[in-house]
C-alpha cells in the first residue's frame, strides 16, 4: 500500500518530511497576548517573535509551546490559528491531536496495573490475550509485556496499522487474523503494534476500554483536564485545533481526521500544551504532581531507564542521539545531556514532548500541521536554555518542506473524475458497496459530477487511468493503483494492490 505509508515511518522521516502547509493568505493571527516578559526567564524573552517567524517559515497555521524547569511552568505561549477556515486563534488550552505521544500514557497505565499486582511485565502476552498468535509458535509464546513496552521484538503488521489508525475498519477478528501472518524481526524496532496490543492488555485486565482507563488512572489524577482518548470529545471541544493542509496560498481543514474508531492505543489521544506541561512535570518528579502519585517512583524510574538498545541514526546537524527505548520514551542525549522524548505525527498535526532529567527541564510543542515545526521549536528552546548559539537552521528546514511540497504536487491526482475520463461504463454503474472480509468495505458514490467514496473513516477520490483502471487517493497525494472487474456490463468487484498483494473487494 502506498497511500499514507510515510506517516507511519520512523521519527526521522517525520522530522524531515516537511509539512503540507503554506502561509495563510489573510495574514498570521497570534493568539491571546503572550507570556508576561517579567515572568519569563531571560533566555526565552522575546521568543514569541521568533515563534511567529518559525510558524511562517515552516508553513503551519498554529503552534503552542510549554516549557518547564525546576518544578514550574516557565513559558507558556501560543501563536497562529487553530482553525484556518474560521480563523480562530490558538491558545495554551487548545486541544491538539498528539498521535504517538499517546504511548507514554499507555505505558504509564500498564505500569500502574503492574504496581497493583495485576500485570507481570515478564509474563508472556498470551497470558492476558489468549487470541494472540504470530506466524511462529515459539515466538508467540516468548514475547512478553516488557518486550512490547520497550519495542524490543520488532513486531509490526502493516494491515493492522492501516485498519487501526486510518480506516477504523478494525475488528478483533481482523486484528488477530492479520497478526497470525506477522513475523517479528526479533530485535529493536519502534512500531504501533506493540502498543495496540498493550491497549488490549489494559482492557483485558481492567475490564474497561483503554481510553476510560487512562481517564481514571492517568489524566484525572494528573490534573490533565483537557486530555482525552476520544476524538469526539477532542473535536467537540470549543477550543480544538483542526488538522490542516495547504490549499493554494493558505490552509484548509485536512480531509483525513481522527474518529473514535481510529483513536487506537498507539496514537489515540488529544491534549492541550498546558496539560502536556503537567505531564512533563509529573515525569520529572518521579510520578507525582501536586501531591498526587499517579505512578510510584520505582515504576516511573523503569520507564525512564534504557530497556532495549536500538540506536537510531540522525543527521549530523541534529544535536541529539536516540539510543533505544525505556518504556515508551526514546532514551538518548541532547548536546551530551540525558534526554527523553516522544514525538507524534499524523495528517495535519504534529507534537513533541521531551525532558532532561538532570537539568530538571522539559519542553512540549504542538502544531496543527504535520512536519518539522514541533521538533524544530523544541531544539531551539533547549539551545536557548543551555546557552548554545549556532547557525540558524530555519532556512534548511524550510528547504525540506519546499521539497516535500514539490513532490506532493507531482503525486497528486490531476482529475479525480473518471466520468470525464473515458471509463467504459456510465459513472452511476460504479456506485455501490465493495467488501473484503479482512479489509472492510469501500462505499462508492457519484456526487458533484465525481466518483468518490469512503473506506471507514477515510474519504476517497478516484481518477481514471483508462479502461477499467484507476488511481485511488486518500487525500495525501500518494494514491494507490486499482482496477474494476467488469462482467456483462456490470462492475462486480474492485481490485486493489495493498502492501504489495492484490485484494478483491466484491460488490455486495
Amino acid at each position: 500500500m502506498n497511500a499514507m505509508k510515510w506517516y507511519g515511518r520512523s521519527g526521522f522521516r517525520m522530522l524531515f518530511a516537511g509539512c503540507l502547509i503554506a502561509t495563510v493568505a489573510s495574514g498570521w493571527a497570534p493568539a491571546a497576548p503572550g507570556p508576561e516578559e517579567p515572568t519569563v526567564p531571560k533566555e526565552l524573552r522575546g521568543y514569541r517573535k521568533r515563534l511567529i517567524e518559525v510558524m511562517k517559515g515552516l508553513r503551519v497555521p498554529g503552534i503552542a509551546v510549554a516549557v518547564v524547569k525546576d518544578g514550574k511552568i516557565i513559558y507558556l505561549d501560543a501563536v497562529g490559528e487553530r482553525d484556518p477556515d474560521k480563523h480562530l486563534p490558538v491558545t495554551p488550552d487548545t486541544v491538539f491531536y498528539i498521535a504517538s505521544c499517546t504511548k507514554t500514557f499507555v505505558a504509564t497505565a500498564i505500569l500502574s496495573l503492574a504496581a497493583d499486582g495485576k500485570i507481570d511485565l515478564d509474563a508472556p502476552v498470551r497470558r492476558y490475550l489468549p487470541r494472540f498468535e504470530l506466524a511462529d509458535a515459539e515466538t508467540t509464546k516468548s514475547i512478553t509485556i516488557r518486550d512490547l513496552l520497550a519495542h524490543a521484538k520488532g513486531l509490526n503488521c502493516g494491515p493492522v496499522v492501516w485498519l487501526d489508525a486510518y480506516t477504523g475498519e478494525i475488528t478483533e477478528d481482523r486484528y488477530y487474523r492479520w497478526l497470525r501472518d506477522a513475523t517479528p524481526s526479533g530485535s529493536h524496532r519502534y512500531t504501533n503494534v506493540h502498543y495496540t496490543l498493550l491497549g488490549r492488555v489494559i482492557e483485558a485486565v481492567s475490564g474497561k476500554p483503554w481510553k476510560d482507563f487512562l481517564d481514571e488512572r492517568v489524566f484525572g489524577p494528573a490534573g490533565m483536564k483537557r486530555s482525552t482518548g476520544y476524538a469526539s470529545k477532542l473535536y467537540g471541544h470549543v477550543d480544538a485545533a483542526i488538522p490542516s493542509i495547504r490549499k493554494g496560498d493558505g490552509f484548509t481543514a485536512a480531509a483525513v481526521r481522527k474518529t473514535d474508531n481510529t483513536m487506537h492505543a498507539a496514537g489515540g489521544t488529544g491534549a492541550s500544551v498546558r496539560d502536556l506541561a503537567r505531564w512533563i512535570l509529573l515525569n520529572l518528579n518521579g510520578g507525582t504532581i501536586d501531591g498526587v502519585t499517579v505512578l510510584p517512583r520505582k515504576w516511573m524510574s523503569q520507564m525512564h531507564k534504557l530497556q532495549d538498545a536500538g540506536p537510531q541514526p540522525l543527521p549530523s546537524f541534529v544535536p541529539r542521539t536516540r539510543d533505544g527505548h525505556g518504556f515508551a520514551w526514546w532514551v538518548g542525549t541532547y548536546r551530551g545531556n540525558a534526554f527523553l522524548e516522544h514525538g507524534g505525527g499524523y495528517v495535519g498535526t504534529a507534537a513533541s514532548i521531551s525532558f532532561m532529567p538532570q537539568k530538571n527541564m522539559g519542553v512540549a510543542v504542538v502544531a496543527n500541521a504535520d512536519g518539522a515545526a514541533a521538533q524544530f521549536v523544541t531544539m531551539e528552546i533547549y539551545d536557548r536554555l543551555l546557552g548554545v548559539e549556532g547557525k540558524d537552521l530555519l532556512p534548511r528546514f524550510s528547504g525540506f518542506i519546499d521539497a516535500r511540497l514539490a513532490r506532493t504536487r507531482q503525486k497528486t491526482p490531476g482529475n479525480p473524475n473518471p466520468a470525464e475520463n473515458g471509463l467504459p461504463l456510465p459513472a452511476s454503474a460504479y456506485v455501490g458497496a465493495y467488501e473484503h472480509k479482512d479489509w472492510g468495505t469501500i462505499h462508492v458514490r457519484y456526487a458533484g459530477g465525481k466518483i468518490v467514496g469512503t473506506q471507514g473513516a477515510l474519504s476517497l477520490s478516484f481518477e481514471s487511468t483508462g479502461k477499467d483502471a484507476f488511481m485511488l487517493s486518500y487525500g495525501t497525494g500518494e494514491p494507490d493503483q486499482g482496477r474494476c472487474d467488469i462482467k456483462d456490463g456490470r462492475v462486480c468487484a474492485i481490485m486493489l494492490q495493498l502492501y504489495d498483494e492484490p485484494y478483491r473487494f466484491v460488490r455486495e
